[in-house]
């Protein structure tokens, strides 16, 4: 063996080890980072996908408690008891609407109650109910007109929305003109 064997044999090994060693760069610079961004977003859904198995399974069991105690689901769903007025009382349902409306800013332009004429006897009347629409004309945007109708509907004079007409008003494109029919039953 000679000295120039000895020496390309050394340039060869340290040729092979910077090769090595860009390998490992490239390897660790880009596609381990890489393959570590895919696995975060793989834990991330694996995550979201556990969460939603335990949503799931958390559903079912309350859907075969319903199906084997059938009670006890219509316990939970009973809803709060509503009350019947008197015809002398509409007068102070029609100041709470107004308080209501007031809190949403809703603006009534006219309040109207009237008695529905009866197209049938059933069981309303058997029970001496008296059906009375309350006809509102009201100004008021979106967002503070459903929060208004929500806070109707949990209130403990039963009420129901009959009849809703939505329209533009030309001043304002913020505020809509709301005609709205509700419906309650007061007894004698």
């Amino acid at each position: 063996m000679n000295l120039t064997n000895i020496q390309l044999n050394n340039q060869k090994k340290i040729l092979i080890v910077i090769f090595l060693i860009l390998i490992i760069y490239v390897d660790s610079g880009y596609i381990l980072k890489a393959q570590r961004a895919g696995l975060k977003s793989l834990s991330l859904q694996i995550t979201k996908l556990n969460t939603d198995l335990v949503n799931l399974n958390r559903g079912l069991e309350n859907m075969r408690m319903s199906q084997s105690n059938p009670g006890l689901a219509t316990q939970k769903k009973m809803p709060k008891p509503t009350k019947i007025l008197t015809e002398s009382q509409i007068s102070e349902l029609l100041q709470d609407i107004s308080a209501v409306a007031n809190k949403f800013d809703i603006k009534i332009t006219q309040m109207r109650p009237s008695r529905q004429v009866q197209k049938d006897k059933s069981t309303v009347s058997q029970e001496k109910l008296i059906p009375m629409l309350i006809n509102l004309d009201l100004v008021a945007d979106y967002h503070n007109f459903g929060r208004f109708i929500q806070a109707l509907e949990n209130y403990p004079v039963f009420m129901g929305v009959l009849q809703m007409e939505i329209s533009t008003q030309l001043p304002d494109y913020l505020k809509q003109k709301v005609n709205l029919v509700l419906q309650t039953y007061v007894t004698r």
